[in-house]
């Protein structure tokens, strides 16, 4: 699953990738809306939920953080 938006001048792109022991993974990639440089600015994994939409909720919760505390470049 994958969700797209963008938030604070940021593009943000969220997954939930599947674990191979089940679960989902959030992750989270972070890149300038404006034209600047191809490719994300920031990527990390948010942590891990028991369903996809959760992974995706989390995801989406850490990369608003991620942007409000000025942690991307």
């Amino acid at each position: 699953m994958m969700t797209e938006f963008e938030y604070g001048g940021y593009a943000v792109v969220v997954r939930a990738i599947p674990h191979a022991s089940g679960g989902y993974a959030g992750m989270v990639q972070i890149a300038d809306a404006f034209g600047e440089p191809f490719g994300p600015t920031f990527e990390t994994e948010a942590g891990s939920a028991p369903t996809p939409e959760a992974a995706l909720a989390l995801a989406e919760a850490s990369a608003m953080q991620t942007i409000d505390a000025g942690e991307v470049n």
